[in-house]
């Protein structure tokens, strides 16, 4: 594009603004900022921007009034897009019957709504280059003269009545069957007949291959004049069906790898299934996942990634025989469908095997060649990818279910190492057991003294020396070894173990805090809380007696707690969260940016720090919109008094680009991993000179 698209941002939260405003300047697009309805209409007027984002609540005018107006003000062509925390069809569909053109729905991934817009805009140009054509076409047919015939009942042409540029056609005196191809002019002929026998109009369509030419599409229209004579009305109707193939195209394959998209992919799944059903044969589903895709597209951008995706679908054609279904191209085999599902999830159907062997030798087939390098902007790439697989009817009598348990199986062969295939098997419900097995081990596991506690320090940059560190469970089962915290944490959430847990980890933190003060070492201790403790109502006097028990300061300690928690905004938590700072602890928002980052708790709430999620951190240096988002919360947290914390920091040119941005503290890998409270005080003499980094 010549000159930045301009999108005009509505939404009554400042932190809202900000975020979204730096991600999309970083995505090429000049943002216009305002924060109630009647300055959105206000500003529109004065400079009419190419796409709105609307978010629903905003004080006075709310957004759907808003919208209905910006409908009625700017026509039918612009883009509208509605931004809500609002899951309901009732207000999706108010939205769209208010004149939104799309909807995003909150909690936003600042690191991807970018990309989102920019395919928003994208589709919007593509509609608006369909609405140019149609409407060419329309023109087009209606000022030039159709071609009209008049026809004797032998197929002589009498005359030719207008369209003399036509060549197609028989011209006057020749006949329709010396000219036209024969099962053409015998469907005129026939048509004729009906039409004289009937008394009615008579239509019929076909194609002709012109010579050194494309195939042309025709329609005519055929009038019985009197008992000898016909009026033939030929129309020229390929930029029509040109038309059509392309809608057909943009709504069953997708634009980036050409394959079949999710709908067409369903429609043809639920079409094999019924022809297994009715020949009792089996149909296997082998759901495919690349491995490490993200991570290429987090380092090398979206750009690469997408390139790789059509690489990879190109390696999956080669991948299946012609009997298979893939997701597929339309211009294949009949037998054969490829589809993408979305980001890099593939999905292979097999129709008519003989054992479910044969699905398995399939998905061998396509990782072999999944394994292969690709070169892509004079990289090497190496990628795998992990293949579920399930059979009907044994996994499933019907397309959705067939296509779950496919991808649980896939995410079976992710967890058992990558690079693998695994077949859906009632057995795969283990899994479930093992959760359940897992709760009743919890619930010992504190008894059995299973847990421990590791420390991540964070480094202070203005002296150089850690401040603070985090600190953070383990569970060595004795029988399954090192447990990782993703897995234990949500099921300790959900039964309610979270409490003694968390209860424990507390008083553990303090107590090693406490023992490294006595030993002359001033650190601050930050501890993870769930939004279970907060909705326990105990909080507060657990706080309090585990600092007293322990003889740790109040000052010293920091709770960090999650959007999350913050969201929930009951009383209970509003209450135990201003307690606790009577108390002298602090708080830290940890994952700043990953959920909906509201001002307005951010104003009412007693928060001292913010922790930037390490998925913007990843990012660095290469990924423009991770730093715009890093730029936009340090920025904010100046305005607002807090200290900004980065987390998840690896090397040292992220390093300097979070120095660059005067961020506070940093923590991650770079600097130590988590070790145990014996190794802790090693780590406290060290001391990182920031000002004379190489």
């Amino acid at each position: 594009m010549n000159e930045r698209v301009r999108i005009l941002l509505a939404d009554d939260d400042v932190t809202a603004l900000m975020l979204m405003t730096a991600a999309l300047e970083a995505a090429d697009f000049t943002a216009i900022n305002a924060q109630d309805g009647e300055r959105t209409l206000a500003l529109f007027a004065q400079t009419p921007c190419e796409m709105v984002l609307l978010d629903v609540d905003m004080p006075g005018m709310d957004g759907f009034e808003t919208c209905k107006r910006l409908r009625h003000l700017a026509g039918d062509e612009l883009p509208i897009v509605m931004v809500t925390g609002l899951d309901d069809t009732e207000s999706i569909a108010r939205a769209f019957e208010a004149g939104a053109t799309d909807f995003i729905s909150k909690p936003i991934h600042w690191n991807l709504i970018g990309h989102r817009i920019k395919y928003l805009w994208r589709a919007h140009l593509t509609r608006l280059d369909l609405h140019r054509a149609n409407a060419r076409n329309a023109a087009i047919l209606s000022a030039l003269p159709d071609t009209l015939l008049r026809l004797a009942d032998d197929g002589t042409v009498l005359d030719r009545l207008a369209g003399h540029n036509d060549q197609a056609h028989p011209g006057t005196g020749s006949r329709l069957q010396d000219t036209l191809p024969e099962a053409i002019s015998q469907a005129y002929m026939d048509a004729i007949t009906e039409a004289r026998s009937a008394g009615q109009i008579q239509d019929i369509e076909y194609s002709l291959q012109q010579v050194d030419g494309p195939v042309r599409y025709f329609e005519t229209r055929l009038v019985i004049i009197d008992r000898q004579e016909t009026l033939c009305l030929i129309r020229d109707i390929t930029q029509r069906k040109e038309a059509d193939q392309e809608i057909h195209r943009l709504a069953y394959y997708d634009t980036l790898t050409g394959l079949a998209n999710r709908q067409h992919l369903m429609d043809r799944l639920e079409g094999e299934i019924r022809r297994a059903r009715s020949s009792c044969t089996q149909l296997g589903v082998l759901f495919l996942d690349l491995d490490g895709f993200k991570q290429i597209n987090d380092t090398l951008g979206h750009a690469i990634g997408d390139v790789l995706l059509q690489h990879a679908s190109q390696r999956l054609r080669l991948g299946v025989r012609p009997t298979d279904t893939v997701s597929r191209p339309m211009i294949q085999h009949p037998g054969i469908s490829l589809a993408r599902l979305g980001g890099d999830e593939f999905t292979v159907i097999i129709p008519d095997m003989n054992h479910p062997e044969d699905a398995l030798i399939a998905a061998q087939r396509i990782q072999e060649l999944m394994r292969q390098p690709f070169f892509i902007a004079e990289r090497e790439m190496v990628i795998t990818a992990s293949i579920g697989i399930a059979i009907f009817p044994d996994d499933g009598e019907d397309a959705d279910t067939l296509l779950k348990h496919a991808d649980t199986a896939m995410y079976h062969a992710k967890y058992l190492g990558r690079n693998n295939t695994q077949f859906y098997s009632p057995a795969l419900t283990q899994e479930a057991m093992r959760r359940l097995n897992m709760e009743s081990n919890l619930r010992r596991a504190l008894d059995s003294q299973e847990f421990f506690l590791v420390y991540q320090p964070q480094v202070d940059l203005q002296t150089g020396h850690i401040r603070s560190v985090e600190a953070l469970i383990r569970w060595v089962h004795p029988q399954h070894g090192l447990i990782p915290p993703a897995e234990f944490i949500p099921l300790a959430e959900d039964n309610g173990l979270i409490i003694s847990i968390g209860d424990w980890v507390l008083r553990t933190a303090c107590r090693d805090a406490a023992r490294w003060h006595a030993a002359g070492f001033s650190l601050e201790m930050a501890v993870n809380l769930s939004p279970v403790q907060f909705r326990n109502g105990t909080l507060t006097r657990k706080v309090r007696d585990i600092l007293e028990e322990t003889g740790l300061d109040a000052r010293f300690l920091e709770l960090e707690i999650t959007e999350t928690t913050l969201m929930d905004e009951s009383a209970t938590t509003l209450q135990t969260l201003c307690e606790l700072q009577e108390l002298g602890v602090k708080f830290s928002l940890d994952d700043f940016g990953t959920g909906y980052s509201s001002m307005s708790y951010l104003r009412r709430l007693p928060l001292h720090n913010l922790k930037v999620d390490r998925s913007f951190v990843s990012g660095l240096p290469h990924d423009a919109g991770s730093l715009a988002i890093i730029r936009a919360i340090v920025s904010l947290s100046e305005s607002m008094g807090f200290t900004v914390t980065a987390e998840g920091v690896e090397n040292l040119e992220q390093v300097k680009i979070l120095i660059q941005q005067s961020c506070h503290t940093l923590q991650g890998y770079y600097f130590s991993k988590p070790v145990p409270s014996d190794q802790l005080p090693a780590l406290l003499g060290q001391n990182w000179d920031f000002d004379r980094l190489p």
